[in-house]
């Protein structure tokens, strides 16, 4: 399976080129629901520094090791941080994909309307 980010980036060229067209309300919905989804997703990635806990267990090593291993689990490398992070990023790409699907829906029918009109002209 490919990365959804690699996916979602190759379908807005896809839609910029006018080869992916979706009707403009519904390419509308969808990227305002994606630009709702990173409100959320940007308020709990701003959230997770709160989520460092190594002093919650006390001074020993043993006790600062575990909570070593929980902050990873939040902040370190791979975390819930670095994964949200991979969810605002296929978002963003995601709402891209909706505007430009959208966006060349329209322009493909005012040229169609335009070559339309060009062939038959009103007298």
């Amino acid at each position: 399976m490919s990365n959804p980010q690699s996916l979602f980036t190759r379908l807005a060229q896809e839609a910029e080129s006018g080869h992916l067209l979706l009707e403009p309300d519904a390419a509308a919905t969808c990227a305002q629901a994606c630009a709702d989804f990173l409100i959320v997703l940007n308020e709990l990635r701003a959230r997770t520094n709160r989520l460092a806990c190594r002093e919650a267990f006390g001074t020993l090593p043993s006790a600062q090791a575990l909570g070593q291993k929980f902050d990873n689990k939040a902040i370190g490398p791979g975390g819930f941080a670095d994964v949200l992070q991979q969810h605002i990023d296929t978002v963003t790409r995601m709402k891209a994909l909706f505007d430009a699907a959208g966006k060349a829906y329209i322009e493909t029918d005012a040229e169609t309307r335009d070559r339309i009109a060009a062939a038959h002209p009103v007298e």
